[in-house]
């Protein structure tokens, strides 16, 4: 190549790269996709459904909400972790994901410490424990003491090892020092269905969900897993009212992207998540109904993580499967 198309070429490339640059929209300019690590129909469904409706609104974009459910959340975190880092594949994760799964199971496909940008909490949602309707049992106090005269009599239905109310039932265990059986399912929903059609003798529903089941008298509600009685079921009280017991957890979820994901685009999914918190439906659909909102700063999910983890350390000791 001669001296004079070398520098045509040049100049033809200075003038075509600040064009396909300008050409880019800001982000985002296509739909994106929000990863539920559960089946449809549990809290973090509910939550994460409510928050893309109120995302697509802000970001002007359509968000798209996939579940993915499995192993507690750890197939959809694998695979976002894999994603691209371009902001257009979110993940709804959860503190079980973040601080449980790495002590229960051998190996992860995802590091929740090396493998995420945490972008902001979303809220934090105590459980109901609950037998169904038609249940034998009548109080929290009566199961307790079935299963402490006969370890695995009672058997417990989850969304899985490693979700919030798998989390609830083992610090109900460690907190009365009974063994119960444990029952995994694929999703909320699933687990849902078990204890009401009685495969299984109790379960841990979030606030959220229990509403509706409550008022249509499919569960019996025994206690919640929170500090104090919540405004949207005052009637209900807490555990350590009817056990004495401290038992206090739930679902903390929040969006995180793949680690590398640019600065801007995270401020930018910051900034949505925010607008989107204050919002009437947020406020309604989730708050209003048993969730809690949290501090949506990225600091405060980053402190919360490490918080997550140091706590659940030392409270799970078993060997992993």
């Amino acid at each position: 190549m001669n001296k004079g198309l070398r520098r045509w070429t040049a100049a033809l490339l200075g003038m075509v790269i600040p064009a396909a640059a300008a050409w880019a929209g800001p982000y985002p300019d296509q739909p994106i996709r929000l990863i539920v690590p559960f089946g449809a129909g549990g809290v973090t469904d509910t939550t994460a459904r409510v928050f893309a409706e109120g995302l697509t609104r802000e970001l002007g974009q359509p968000v798209v909400v996939e579940n993915r459910g499995g192993a507690g959340g750890s197939i959809a975190a694998g695979a976002v972790a894999k994603s691209p880092t371009d902001g257009y594949t979110l993940l709804v994760i959860t503190n079980g994901m973040v601080a449980v799964n790495p002590l229960i199971y051998k190996k992860l496909p995802y590091d929740p410490n090396k493998d995420f940008t945490y972008v902001a909490m979303l809220a934090n949602t105590p459980t109901v424990l609950a037998v169904g309707a038609d249940s034998p049992y009548l109080s929290l106090p009566e199961v307790i003491k079935v299963a402490s005269a006969q370890t695995d009599k009672i058997a417990f239905s989850t969304a899985g090892e490693g979700s919030d109310n798998y989390q609830v039932l083992e610090l109900l265990q460690q907190a009365t020092g009974v063994k119960m059986l444990h029952v995994p399912y694929k999703s909320g929903s699933e687990s849902m269905t078990a204890v009401m059609s009685r495969n299984t003798d109790m379960t841990a529903v979030s606030a959220v969900t229990a509403v509706g089941f409550i008022e249509a008298r499919q569960i019996r509600p025994f206690a919640v897993t929170s500090s104090r009685r919540l405004p949207n079921l005052p009637d209900i009280p807490t555990v350590k009212e009817v056990l004495g017991k401290d038992v206090e957890g739930g679902s903390l979820s929040g969006i995180a992207v793949p680690k590398g994901t640019p600065a801007d685009v995270v401020a930018r999914l910051n900034t949505a998540i925010a607008a989107v918190a204050k919002s009437a439906s947020v406020q309604d659909k989730i708050y209003a109904r048993g969730s809690e909102p949290v501090d949506g700063t990225q600091e405060a999910f980053e402190r919360k993580v490490l918080a997550e983890q140091k706590k659940w350390a030392g409270i799970l000791s078993r060997p992993a499967q």
